[in-house]
């Protein structure tokens, strides 16, 4: 008995090192994650309105391709592709606001669609930080992403500029079974208040 219960203990030992191993900052390295928002868990308020107009939304080849690189913690370093992680919840969001939504690869298919009813056109630009208190770890603890969209009409008048930031923090106990919560936080919170702002611009209404 007291052997099975010693073998029980080395193997959560085991798996605990291993989790505690897998964080460890190794200086110099750019760490691949993922910055996908967390699935949208918050009570939902009352319905308002969805804008009557179809609207496409311009992420370029080039866009989904950039990777970037911030920092992370014990002097290493995080890497991702915002608009790759970003771009189906960004979707998501403007179909919870608009009548219509349809993906363009650069801004003039965007306006070659007005003749199909496209009325708006909209750039999302996507700034992210990141930063960690660890210096034994190198997931980052704290992290921002901030979505601004420029909002035209087809001849590429101004509508609208709405901003939205989100900021996510994540300690060890949290992070290491996903080790990229504290971005996946903060990606969840620009999207649901980039949601909120454009569903209360009077521009975009008029």
């Amino acid at each position: 008995m007291n052997r099975l219960v010693s073998l029980s203990a080395a193997r959560r030992f085991a798996v605990a090192a291993c989790s505690v191993v897998a964080v460890v900052a190794v200086t110099g390295c750019a760490h691949p994650i993922s910055i996908t928002p967390l699935a949208d868990t918050a009570a939902k308020p009352a319905a308002v309105a969805k804008i009557d107009k179809s609207v496409a939304y311009v992420i370029t080849p080039a866009d989904m391709a950039l990777e970037v690189t911030s920092p992370g913690g014990g002097g290493d370093k995080v890497k991702y592709q915002p608009y790759r992680d970003l771009d189906a919840s960004l979707y998501a969001s403007f179909s919870s606001v608009f009548k219509d939504v349809t993906k363009a690869a650069s801004v003039d298919e965007a306006k070659g669609l007005a003749a199909k009813g496209v009325q708006l056109v909209i750039v999302p630009t996507i700034t992210t930080t990141s930063s960690s208190e660890s210096a034994f770890t190198w997931p980052p603890t704290k992290f921002s992403v901030t979505l601004n969209c420029t909002a035209t009409n087809p001849q590429g008048q101004q509508i609208a500029q709405i901003s939205a930031t989100g900021n996510g923090a994540a300690e060890f106990d949290e992070f290491k079974s996903d080790f990229p919560l504290a971005a996946r936080r903060a990606s969840r919170a620009a999207i649901d208040n980039l949601t909120k702002a454009l569903a209360e611009n009077e521009a975009l209404r008029r």
